[in-house]
């Protein structure tokens, strides 16, 4: 009888190594319905990405007014908000597979129309309000029930993390492929061209949800009202202590941490003094980390507690944005921006992860409705900010706002026995 050879130290550690590789993308080949959901989910936000720039740069050159830019902005975040509650009862009451292909076929439409629009050369920059409460409207709906949808197809929970964590790196990448896509279609063919990438992104995210087989059926109750069942998801999400403390942690880098975003020309011009090119690089450091953390957090599938780990990405990415508004380098604002790419991702797959898991099934659609809508509350506070920047500065506005939230983070991981239980 021949004596297995025991493995060397480096053999384990490759093996190791190419098991990691291996579970990156494993609830994409294990899950033939959330491989189907996934390419519509990239179509998506690719359709999103592009959308952003291009409807900011339109409305710029429509009217010369950075503060119409933001107004434009404002009112699809407003929308959002507002129909976030009414969009967890579609999604708690009818299939999820036909409210996406239904909101997304809506979102393709409306691209349509500016194309046509433009085209025609009638566009007027009033027009962009109403389209853009629309668009808040397809946001609204259309992200919680996409991420229901992840749990419906994925059928094993401990396949769930992998599966949120792809999600996000689809996402993630064409939240940098999305606005480059754009801008190099807009110097080549002009702003209808990249409204009709977003246009056909939107038509193949249709196509590709509608081949799901599984239709994501309604588990809320329909006999209660409107008003009754989105009191009764409010009602279930204060009541229990675990969704509550998640949709907390939810909300605070979306009121005190998110807002910076859109000051980061801010930072460019009077803060590090670099030109076009150098805030392109700064505008989209967040995406390359975010796509490495999502990288990383789709092989964190086996966490036992994943609450410690939560708070303590959370709070390490506010401390790295603090640091980046204190910081007058260019290549050390850069970094700090990479790595807190890369913590805020892995801090959004565990947050999202751990909802889905506490979460009953009756409720699902509207806690994260309730979710969307906690995250949708960024151009709100940005607007504060912005007055703020205007009389202390953007360095010192955005590090109180920053290290408020981490303190606020450390606060409830120092004092909530129950997160970091969970």
């Amino acid at each position: 009888m021949t004596t297995p050879t025991p493995a060397s130290p480096r053999g384990a550690q490759a093996a190791r190594l190419r098991g990691f590789g291996s579970r990156t993308f494993s609830s994409l080949g294990k899950y033939p319905d959330f491989r189907v959901l996934w390419f519509g989910n990239v179509g998506t936000m690719l359709g999103q990405w592009v959308q952003f720039a291009a409807q900011g740069y339109l409305v710029f050159d429509l009217t010369r007014s950075p503060f119409q830019v933001g107004a434009v902005g404002f009112v699809r975040g407003m929308s959002s908000v507002v129909i976030s509650p009414f969009a967890g009862i579609v999604t708690d009451r009818f299939s999820r597979r036909s409210v996406l292909v239904v909101m997304t076929a809506l979102s393709a439409a409306v691209s349509v129309l500016i194309f046509g629009l433009l085209v025609a050369g009638v566009i007027e920059a009033w027009m962009m309000y109403p389209i853009a409460a629309v668009e808040g409207l397809g946001d609204a709906v259309n992200q919680p029930a996409r991420q229901v949808m992840v749990y419906d197809v994925v059928e094993d929970n401990a396949d769930l993390p992998n599966a949120i964590a792809v999600n996000s790196l689809g996402g993630n990448t064409m939240r940098i492929v999305g606005p480059s896509l754009a801008g190099g279609l807009i110097g080549i063919a002009g702003v209808q061209a990249a409204f009709a990438l977003q246009a056909a992104a939107y038509t193949a995210s249709v196509f590709a949800t509608s081949r799901i087989r599984t239709k994501g059926e309604p588990r809320g109750p329909a006999t209660a009202t409107v008003l009754q069942s989105m009191a009764d998801g409010v009602r279930y999400a204060r009541r229990n202590r675990d969704v509550w403390l998640l949709v907390v942690m939810s909300g605070l880098p979306s009121l005190l941490v998110y807002p910076y975003v859109q000051y980061i020309p801010v930072f460019a011009d009077e803060v590090l003094g670099v030109g076009s090119v150098g805030f392109g690089f700064l505008a989209s450091a967040v995406g390359y980390g975010s796509i490495i953390g999502a990288i990383l957090a789709a092989n964190l599938t086996d966490l036992r507690r994943r609450g410690p780990i939560l708070v303590w990405t959370t709070f390490i990415y506010m401390m790295l944005v603090t640091a980046f508004a204190l910081s007058d380098n260019y290549a050390l604002s850069f970094t700090l921006l990479v790595v807190a790419g890369i913590a805020n991702s892995i801090y959004l797959m565990l947050n999202q992860v751990m909802i889905q898991l506490v979460v009953d099934d009756e409720y699902r659609g509207r806690v994260l409705s309730l979710y969307v809508m906690v995250n949708g509350i960024t151009p709100f506070s940005a607007l504060l900010m912005g007055g703020l920047i205007d009389a202390f500065g953007a360095q010192a506005t955005v590090a109180a706002y920053t290290g408020l939230a981490a303190a606020i983070v450390l606060a409830i991981g120092v004092t909530s026995r129950r997160l970091r239980e969970m």
